[in-house]
């Protein structure tokens, strides 16, 4: 295969299925393990030295810091760019020769896929085809994955796109997924000047096999139906010398792009992959459908009794402005508890902190504390039902139906609760007084020392500031997700801040035990998490769609 071809895979703790798609690449194209770098997340407890050693021609990079990572890696390759995942299989002969040159010979196609074909249905009307190549225009299509352009799983891209894409990505690129995020439906009409796309006419030539997820940032599902974890699947290959048949994969025939555990077929037949397991999980499926409709009653009426008010009396709550009103007071804390800290709550993990038992229990004290001067936050409008909401958040506010459950359990009936939302009007309402209220932000903080806690990089990208009319400002930095692991360390840190600052938290949720303890510590505290990014986009005029608002509250 021609030099001028890279392909970059990203792998993290799937070694298994690393190996099948490098072996699969090799089989199915003319692919040489020359052309190969792969970018590799160590995972503790998962071993890489087998499947580094089988295919010892490609490079091997160990990740430390994923954008500098990608960018010299993306600088290292030739003109043309295929990415890759780990959890792709190929399935039948392709050429990445093929696809350059035509690439070459269209300036107005994008990239050449290798996962989609006709098989994939439906594909677009409007394609055209030349020499067993299907090209289409993917602005115009409205079929799934044909009008999505931008993918690391197995299409070929000119380096200087790649190139291009990457350099105008004003967020930090933490991983793969956050790569693939730099287009979306919103963005890629104007990101992408190249409005066409190609691949083989007759059948996709890969598929992507669901059965575990490594990425936190983005809540992808997956087929759960075998004991596909990274742990047993490690143990399977590095100690039972299993691996995925790539023969009888793809024998398989499929008209979908993702596909399930049915795919995930090993060299050796282990109980823990075997059909009987298979039957189960239709079983457990007819159950879960049950479960589904009656809980799909249970919303319907819960969302009515929400619009209609119904749940105002059980909680108190001051709206935004009532809240501004008693954080002018001299002395006043406060600390919020929002959608992410419920979720811990509820025993879940969020993109930015993995749950933890000591978090849970902290938190839900915090959600009790009864004290004048440390005041804290629920959102208003997960109770108060709201005019003027975006539509994403209002659409999202008749959908939250457990995490209101959860407040309306354990929030204390003798509290009044402050707005947990003060910190982020702009991606909560589409029509609000804004300039109104950050005159009244504004207010609140002028001529402070303030001392700012926050995540790493998390700042570093904002053009508009909402702390310019302190009297000073210091920051403090701690891991932007995952800090809680690091929990004491900050705090002690904190703990040489003078007292006369105000100490200002945007640490996600490890801010509110740390808020906690240094107002125990004779602090005043207020946790102010997503205040200057929404003042930020606010003063940009940032349209607020639902991808905008996925990305807003997402780790930076």
């Amino acid at each position: 295969m021609d030099n001028n071809i890279s392909i970059i895979v990203f792998s993290k703790g799937r070694p298994m299925q690393l190996h099948a798609y490098l072996e699969s690449l090799l089989r199915f194209s003319d692919a040489g393990e020359n052309n190969i770098m792969v970018l590799c997340c160590e995972t503790q407890g998962i071993r890489y030295d087998k499947v580094r050693e089988k295919f010892s021609g490609v490079r091997w990079r160990t990740e430390k810091n994923f954008e500098k990572d990608l960018k010299e890696a993306v600088s290292d390759a030739g003109e043309y760019i295929m990415f890759g995942c780990d959890d792709v299989v190929f399935t039948r002969r392709f050429s990445l020769d093929k696809a350059m040159g035509y690439l070459r010979s269209k300036p107005d196609v994008f990239g050449f896929s290798m996962r989609l074909g006709e098989n994939i249905k439906p594909f677009p009307a409007n394609a055209v085809y030349n020499d067993g190549i299907m090209e289409w225009d993917w602005e115009k299509s409205q079929e799934l994955h044909f009008d999505y352009p931008w993918e690391l799983d197995c299409t070929l891209y000119r380096k200087e796109d790649v190139v291009a894409l990457i350099g105008q990505e004003e967020k930090t690129i933490k991983n793969p997924n956050y790569l693939e995020a730099i287009v979306n439906a919103d963005n890629k009409s104007r990101l992408i000047s190249r409005k066409h796309m190609a691949c083989n006419k007759s059948h996709g030539c890969a598929v992507v096999i669901t059965v575990n997820r490594v990425q936190d940032s983005y809540q992808n599902g997956f087929d759960d139906s075998m004991l596909t974890d990274i742990y047993s699947l490690d143990k399977q290959y590095n100690d039972d010398d299993n691996s995925l048949d790539i023969g009888k994969i793809s024998e398989l025939e499929s008209n979908q792009v993702h596909v399930g555990a049915e795919y995930f077929i090993l060299r050796h037949a282990d109980k823990g992959y075997s059909a009987r397991r298979l039957r189960l999980k239709k079983y457990k499926n007819i159950v879960r459908r049950i479960k589904s409709f009656l809980q799909k009653c249970y919303n319907y009426v819960e969302r009515r009794v929400y619009k209609k008010g119904g749940f105002k009396k059980r909680i108190l709550i001051k709206n935004t402005y009532e809240t501004l009103k008693e954080l002018r007071k001299d002395d006043i804390s406060f600390i919020r508890i929002g959608e992410s800290e419920i979720s811990i709550m509820q025993g879940k993990s969020t993109p930015a902190q993995q749950y933890d038992e000591n978090l849970d229990r902290r938190l839900r004290e915090i959600l009790k504390i009864n004290d004048e001067k440390l005041r804290v936050g629920i959102p208003y409008y997960f109770i108060y039902p709201q005019k003027n909401l975006n539509p994403y958040i209002e659409v999202h506010s008749l959908s939250i139906a457990d995490k209101r459950r959860f407040l309306l359990r354990h929030c204390s009936k003798g509290m009044t609760y402050i707005d947990a939302c003060i910190t982020q009007v702009y991606h909560i309402y589409e029509k609000y007084s804004f300039e109104k209220y950050y005159k009244a932000i504004f207010g609140i903080f002028k001529d402070k020392d303030v001392t700012v806690i926050c995540g790493e990089g998390v700042l570093d990208k904002l053009q508009n500031r909402v702390l310019d009319t302190c009297a000073s400002v210091e920051y403090l930095y701690a891991p932007s997700t995952e800090a809680y692991a690091r929990y004491d360390e900050i705090l002690k840190e904190a703990l040489k801040t003078d007292k006369s600052r105000l100490i200002c938290l945007a640490l996600g949720s490890t801010a509110k035990p740390l808020a906690y303890d240094l107002y125990q510590n004779g602090y005043r505290v207020w946790d102010i998490g997503h205040l200057l990014k929404d003042y930020d986009s606010y003063k940009r005029q940032t349209q607020i769609t639902e991808s905008e608002i996925i990305q807003f509250y997402m780790p930076d």
